[in-house]
């Protein structure tokens, strides 16, 4: 049986905090024979094992968890596909990714990364193109001198789809090919 991701980030983080195997399974309050089969791979510790060998180490859970996610590279693009939706559904940049986010977090590896990384751009998209539609309709039944003409605003705000859209496929392309520094520009608002 080969050894798991997981069984080697637990025994190099025990090795790097300078601990041994006997001393962790103490600190975690877990058998010793148990924590050796999972350092050689033999088994993968679920949840409360894997809680307090992570507070043993002190390391975050969630940091032990991606290693026991299913890779799901189709998937991580049809969260990425699904923000396409704007074009129909007003908002539905937001609500579908955030429905995929929500339900695969926990359950599929990259996606609670990718998710927030998504979202974050797309409140961000929706801020500036939401933003200038609401600029435009105050300067439309506004008290104001200066009202913005629908053949200046309308190029506008198609060229804001266009560009997400393209930005959307360009990630998309970039996921496929497995980079993970997609949507890199954002206001950072889901940590």
């Amino acid at each position: 049986m080969s050894k798991g991701l997981l069984a080697e980030k637990i025994e190099s983080l025990r090795k790097s905090k300078g601990i041994t195997q006997e001393s962790l399974a103490d600190q975690s309050s877990i058998n010793l024979r148990t924590l050796q089969r999972i350092e050689a791979g033999q088994t993968e510790p679920r949840g409360n094992t894997l809680r307090l060998i992570a507070q043993a180490l002190g390391t975050p859970l969630d940091e032990l968890l991606d290693f026991i996610k299913q890779a799901d590279p189709a998937f991580l693009q049809l969260m990425n596909l699904a923000t396409l939706s704007f074009w129909v559904i007003p908002l539905g940049n937001l609500v579908l990714p955030l429905i995929l986010w929500m339900m695969k977090r926990d359950k599929v590896q990259g996606v609670y990364e990718l998710g927030r990384r998504i979202i974050n751009f797309q409140i961000t998209w929706c801020f500036i193109t939401y933003g200038f539609l609401f600029i435009w309709i105050v300067s439309l039944f506004g008290k104001s001198s200066y009202i913005l003409s629908p053949f200046v605003f309308l190029p506008i705000i198609l060229t804001l789809y266009l560009a997400n859209s393209m930005i959307i496929l360009i990630a998309n392309w970039q996921i496929k090919r497995g980079r993970e520094t997609v949507y890199s520009i954002s206001f950072p608002i889901i940590r």
